[in-house]
């Protein structure tokens, strides 16, 4: 019943506006209601020639709301004004939800006339991370008509949309043409740590996962391959547990396989962590358990530190204990750098020892200099020992550097003037 009352006294304010407006001969919107249009002419006759304007008998309101009903359905309906909208109008609207369904709308099924047409308009957005949808959007759309012509207008942008933009148009071309787009992938760059493979990997993926693998593993070492070998395995992860761990299971022994066992322990781990604990567990000490047992520790510790912490204590002296103690200290000492610091004095000192205090120091540092240089000091290995206290000394003397330079422009402040 009061929703009732406020909708009547809703409408009845606004015509009372609108009625004041014409008698004034003011033109435009009504105050706190609907633009006029909106509202059919017969109504508005009703407004104009009522004995007593203001005041609406109950078959009046109700009248006047069936109206302001029918208004409404019929620009749902396509009738109205925004349904009028054109496509490149919606396409260019500073509503992102609008754009970007209006983009897709044209892009669905992508020619080159309707690549043209969202190529003009995208250029036309205001430049920056605001238009990086559109632009994923377009090039890969574009991609699938013309992948020569959109990598060479790629070409043009800079840094990150250059970098979202080939990867894009690379994911298009890979799935409908592989050989194609690795060709041009390869003749388009020199070195080892070839960009361009990211993309292709991540179309090709989508079309032949084992063909994708193949070519993640004749890759050089290095980022490229670490981006590739995570797209493979996500990909083989969606594809069902079974066909990961198959995947992993023959892929080549070495830095790949480890990491590929290291992306499903974490995957497991966020889904069930007892039972990938208890995987790791039963696994025999070797470079795939350290993988693995890390990753479980971390996502152990974003949740517990310390019952990670207790487990990680449990695990026999070895480099699985001594990567899981690294990964709870980087996730441990961020919330509580007192007692991760507690927890590490329980262990003697050793080089098993030195990547976990190396964690401790990096993470401390800023916030407490002098007790992460001493830290520092307790590293075994000498060459990791030297490098980390010549991070924290660095440290300490951009942060004197900064205090100096603030004093200099407040010189009275130490005197508390």
């Amino acid at each position: 019943m009061n929703k009732i009352f406020l909708i009547i006294f809703w409408i009845s304010s606004a015509l009372f506006a609108y009625w004041l407006g014409m008698e004034h001969g003011m033109n435009g919107m009504v105050s706190l209601g609907a633009p006029p249009s909106l509202l059919p002419e017969e109504s508005i006759e009703k407004i104009k020639n009522a004995d007593s304007p203001k005041v609406f008998t109950a078959d009046t309101m109700e009248t006047l709301q069936q109206d302001l009903n029918f208004s409404t359905e019929r620009e749902r309906n396509g009738n109205g004004r925004m349904a009028r909208s054109s496509l490149p109008e919606r396409m260019g609207s500073s509503n992102p939800v609008t754009r970007l369904q209006a983009f897709a709308e044209l892009l669905q099924n992508p020619t080159s006339d309707s690549v043209a047409t969202a190529l003009e308009i995208y250029e036309k957005l205001p430049e920056g991370p605001t238009r990086s949808s559109e632009l994923r959007m377009l090039t890969f759309s574009w991609g699938q008509t013309d992948p020569r012509a959109a990598l060479e207008w790629v070409e043009n942008l800079d840094g990150f949309e250059k970098r979202m933009g080939s990867n894009s148009v690379l994911d298009a071309w890979a799935r409908e043409d592989a050989d194609s787009a690795i060709a041009w992938a390869e003749e388009n760059f020199e070195g080892k740590n070839n960009p361009y493979f990211v993309g292709v990997i991540h179309g090709l993926a989508e079309s032949n996962l084992f063909k994708a693998t193949d070519l993640m593993t004749s890759l050089p070492y290095g980022s490229v391959r670490g981006r590739a070998a995570s797209i493979v395995m996500s990909k083989a992860w969606r594809m069902g547990e079974g066909v990961a761990l198959h995947l992993a299971d023959n892929l080549p022994e070495g830095s790949v396989q480890n990491f590929a066992f290291g992306e499903i322990a974490e995957k497991i781990a966020k889904e069930d962590l007892n039972r990938a604990v208890e995987w790791v567990e039963n696994m025999d000490e070797s470079e795939i358990k350290v993988a693995a047992s890390e990753d479980v520790a971390q996502q152990w510790a974003k949740q517990n530190p310390e019952a990670a912490s207790e487990w990680v204590s449990k695990m026999p002296e070895g480099e699985s204990r001594s990567e899981s103690m690294e990964e709870v200290v980087r996730v441990w000492a961020k919330q509580d750098p007192v007692a991760t610091a507690e927890w590490l004095n329980q262990f003697p000192s050793g080089e098993l020892m030195d990547e976990p205090i190396t964690a401790f120091v990096r993470e401390v540092a800023r916030q407490d200099p002098e007790n992460a240089l001493t830290w520092a000091q307790s590293i075994v290995n000498v060459e990791r020992r030297d490098r980390v206290e010549s991070e924290v000394r660095k440290i300490v003397y951009r942060a004197n550097k900064k205090a100096e330079a603030k004093r200099a422009q407040n010189p009275n402040q130490d005197a508390g003037e």
